[in-house]
C-alpha cells in the first residue's frame, strides 16, 4: 500500500486543460477517508503561494505544529502568541507584532519551511534591513533569534542558523538630540502660555517627563505641600491582541525599571501654573454638571472629562512650535531641553538622571557631551570677540 499524505500536505499538477491545480489533504471524513481541498489557478506560481497559504492556514487552525511543512510565518505567530505574549508587557508585545509585519512576515524568507532556512538566506536578508536604524535592526534579529531559538527548543529544527549570521552595520544617520537652546525656550514658554494646553507643555519642558507619565498623572500624586510630583505611571495608546481580535487601547502601567518611578521636584512657577489649571479644571467639572466628569482625577484631562490623547498633546506642542518660530522638534525635545538646562547650570549629572529617570548613567552623560559641544563651540567664539579690531 502506497504511503499516504498527511494533513496539509499538497501536489501541484497540470490539468489537460491547461489549468494549473492542487489537492491538499484536509483531515478525513466519518468513514476514515481522506477529505481533500482542491485548489485552481492559470499561474503555477500563483497555484503555489496559495497552496502555502492552505497549508499554513490548516497548521493553526488545526492547532498542531507539523515540522515538515510549517514556515517561518507560521512558526513566528504561533512562538509571539503562545510563547511571548504571556512574559511581556502589551505595549511591547505590540511593538513585536509590528516589528514582524512591517519587516519579517512580509518577506520572501518568511514563506519558507522552517527547517530549509539558512545561515546564506538570512545573511543577505539582513543585509537589506541596514536602511534602518541600529535599534531597529537589532530588534529585528532579536525576534528571529527568539523564533529560531524556540524552534530549537521545540524539536523543530536542529540547530539555530542565525548564530552563523553577523549583525550588519546601520547606514542610517544618527540624528543628534533635539535640545531647544535658551531663547528658543523662552519663545517657546511664550507661546504655550497662550494655549489651552499650557499647564501640560510646562509640566513637560520644566519637569522633564515623559509624555506618558504626564497623560497618566493624577492630582493625588501631586504634593504642592513638599513641592514635588511622584512619578510612577505612565499611560499609553497600544493595540490589544485578543486571540484574533485587535483594537486600541489605553494602557497605564508602572514604569519598566526602578530608576522610572521617582520624585519630581516643581519650582515655584510650575506649582502655581498647576494651582490654577486645577482650580479652572474644577470650574470646568461644575460647568458639565456631571458627577462622571473625570471621575479619575487626571490632572490633565479632556473637556469631558476623560484622558488625553497622545497625539492631541503633541499636536499642541507642535502647534506651539509653530507660533514661537522654532523648529518643529519633537516632544521628546522638551525632556532633553529640561536636563541641558540643569546641566549647563551645573547640577552633577547623577542627580539629573535621577531627576529624570534614566535606567542609565549613560543616557544623561549624551545630553552632557551635546551641552559640552555646543560650550566649546561658544568658547571659540569668544576668540573672535576678543580679537575682532586686529584679525
Amino acid at each position: 500500500m502506497g504511503k499516504r499524505n498527511a494533513n496539509g500536505d499538497g501536489s501541484i499538477y497540470q490539468r489537460k486543460d491547461g489549468l494549473w491545480c492542487a489537492a491538499v489533504t484536509i483531515g478525513k471524513n466519518e468513514q476514515g477517508k481522506q477529505k481533500k481541498k482542491y485548489i485552481y489557478d492559470r499561474d503555477r506560481e500563483q497555484l503555489r503561494s496559495k497552496l502555502i497559504a492552505l497549508q499554513n492556514d490548516i497548521v493553526i487552525n488545526d492547532g498542531y505544529v507539523r515540522d515538515d511543512i510549517i514556515t517561518l510565518e507560521i512558526w513566528g505567530k504561533r512562538y509571539l502568541k503562545d510563547f511571548v505574549k504571556s512574559t511581556i508587557r502589551e505595549t511591547t508585545y505590540d511593538s513585536y507584532d509590528t516589528v514582524c509585519r512591517n519587516h519579517i512576515f512580509n518577506a520572501d524568507l518568511a514563506k519558507m519551511k522552517l527547517k530549509d532556512i539558512k545561515a546564506y538566506h538570512l545573511q543577505p536578508y539582513l543585509n537589506d534591513k541596514s536602511e534602518l536604524s541600529k535599534s531597529y535592526i537589532k530588534k529585528i534579529y532579536l525576534l528571529l533569534n527568539m523564533f529560531f531559538d524556540g524552534a530549537v527548543r521545540n524539536d523543530l529544527i536542529v540547530k539555530n542558523p542565525l548564530l552563523a549570521v553577523n549583525i550588519p552595520r546601520s547606514k542610517k544617520e544618527v540624528k543628534n538630540i533635539e535640545i531647544l537652546t535658551l531663547d528658543q525656550q523662552r519663545e517657546y514658554i511664550k507661546a504655550a502660555s497662550e494655549t489651552s494646553y499650557k499647564a501640560l507643555l510646562l509640566t513637560a519642558l520644566l519637569t522633564g517627563m515623559r509624555l506618558g507619565e504626564i497623560l497618566a498623572l493624577k492630582w493625588d500624586k501631586v504634593d504642592f505641600s513638599k513641592m514635588e510630583i511622584r512619578v510612577d505611571q505612565s499611560l499609553k495608546e497600544t493595540r490589544t491582541h485578543d486571540g484574533n481580535s485587535v483594537k486600541w487601547e489605553k494602557i497605564t502601567q508602572a514604569p519598566k525599571t526602578k530608576s522610572g518611578k521617582r520624585a519630581v521636584p516643581i519650582s515655584n512657577a510650575l506649582a502655581k501654573i498647576l494651582q490654577e489649571h486645577k482650580t479652572a479644571q474644577n470650574e470646568l467639572a461644575m460647568k458639565r454638571g456631571r458627577k462622571d466628569f473625570n471621575t479619575q482625577k487626571y490632572v490633565f484631562c479632556s473637556d469631558v472629562g476623560t484622558s488625553l490623547n497622545a497625539r492631541n498633546a503633541q499636536r499642541a506642542h507642535y502647534q506651539t512650535c509653530e507660533r514661537a518660530g522654532i523648529p518643529k522638534v519633537g516632544f521628546h525635545a522638551l525632556r532633553h531641553t529640561f536636563a541641558s538646562r540643569m546641566i549647563e547650570k551645573g547640577v552633577d549629572v547623577k542627580i539629573v538622571q535621577a531627576w529624570v529617570g534614566h535606567a542609565t548613567i549613560q543616557m544623561t552623560y549624551n545630553i552632557y557631551v551635546h551641552v559640552q559641544e555646543d560650550a566649546k563651540k561658544a568658547s571659540a567664539q569668544v576668540q573672535d570677540d576678543l580679537f575682532a579690531d586686529i584679525l
